[in-house]
């Protein structure tokens, strides 16, 4: 939850539609074991490259990614540039 509120306090995510904001801010205020799955989903739209947003999200990101057995971000950023 914390790294979410941080991708939408530093701008990270405002890229996303309205519709989508209120889906991730809906999903903080919510408290269940799928919370923090929907939430990482989110992540991977992140916009880490965005002026403001500390690059140290993008790792913080990746470790519980990766804990979870996700994918981390900095890979499907490379598919995207390729």
């Amino acid at each position: 939850m914390f790294l979410t509120r941080d991708l939408l306090n530093s701008g990270a995510l405002n890229h996303l539609s309205d519709t989508e904001l209120s889906r991730v801010q809906w999903l903080l205020l919510k408290r269940n074991p799928e919370q923090a799955e929907s939430l990482m989903h989110y992540w991977y739209f992140a916009d880490f490259l965005a002026e403001g947003v500390p690059q140290f999200l993008m790792y913080e990101c990746n470790l519980l990614l990766q804990c979870a057995g996700k994918r981390g971000i900095d890979w499907l950023m490379e598919a995207q540039q390729d």
